[in-house]
């Protein structure tokens, strides 16, 4: 009698479950990350869901990219559910600092400035600065931090891309702007004509903006380790999450990451 009974729980509900339209309740701790959505391919928004996409909290939109698929990854390993948050780039940090989010996973380098207000795990992707312009542009042909001299040369807001800039000799330093897609169009409506740029974000820009190119430097910029790296941020003194990720972290192999970000970009064409 109580295994029928048992039973009939079971069935009973299943069918509610079913009837209401529902899912699995999740009841594991959340792993709550804050990234752009707006910064392929390390993120980026899509309207459809798909197999390797994920929810962006608060929304009926889906983030997808190279940090999404890490994110994923990070949860699973933490046995935690993964919850996105699309938050501005300035605005992210401050995120942080409040508890509104565990992690940054959104592209971030490690820098000493940002040091001072959260800590950040071992480098999740590694990559080269280039500059973004016209395929007609005057500067097409350069190949130093010298052949640039004349130029209108915007960066992101807070961003070392920003503080890169000052390497080129004899540009015209420009005010930052809010996020790339603002900068693509600052060039494309020639009130810029250069940016600068990560490699992989480069190639996903150029792939949906047939008129414009990128170039990497013969000697290329004067960088850290650091700067050429991308962390997660964790809260200052989350020695704990810090810890597991970057543990993680070190299980992925290069190929892995290569592996991720090819796949990304190829994603970010559809």
């Amino acid at each position: 009698m109580r295994r029928l009974l048992c039973l009939l729980v079971l069935v009973f509900s299943a069918f509610c479950l079913v009837a209401c339209g529902g899912e699995p309740v999740d009841n594991r701790p959340t792993f709550v990350v804050g990234m752009e959505c707006d910064y392929p391919p390390f993120n980026w928004t899509e309207m459809m869901k798909t197999d390797t996409n994920y929810p962006i909290d608060g929304t009926n939109l889906y983030a997808e990219g190279y940090d999404v698929q890490v994110a994923k990854m990070i949860a699973d390993e933490l046995d935690m559910r993964l919850v996105i948050k699309a938050i501005e780039w300035n605005g992210l940090i401050s995120a942080l600092e409040t508890g509104k989010i565990d992690a940054i996973i959104a592209g971030m380098s490690d820098t000493p400035d940002r040091r001072l207000n959260v800590d950040f795990t071992s480098a999740y992707y590694k990559s080269t600065h280039v500059l973004v312009m016209s395929k007609d542009s005057e500067y097409v042909n350069g190949k130093t931090l010298n052949d640039f001299t004349g130029a209108k040369v915007v960066g992101q807001i807070e961003t070392l891309y920003d503080s890169l800039i000052d390497q080129l000799a004899g540009v015209e330093h420009q005010t930052p702007l809010e996020d790339v897609p603002t900068i693509i169009t600052s060039i494309t409506s020639n009130r810029s004509d250069i940016t600068i740029l990560e490699e992989p974000v480069a190639m996903g820009i150029v792939l949906t903006n047939p008129n414009l190119t990128y170039i990497k430097l013969e000697d290329g910029f004067a960088v850290d380790e650091s700067d050429i790296s991308v962390a997660i941020a964790v809260q200052k003194g989350n020695d704990e999450l810090n810890n597991k990720i970057s543990s993680f972290l070190k299980t992925l192999s290069d190929e892995q990451r290569s592996q991720l970000m090819d796949e990304a970009i190829e994603r970010n064409e559809r």
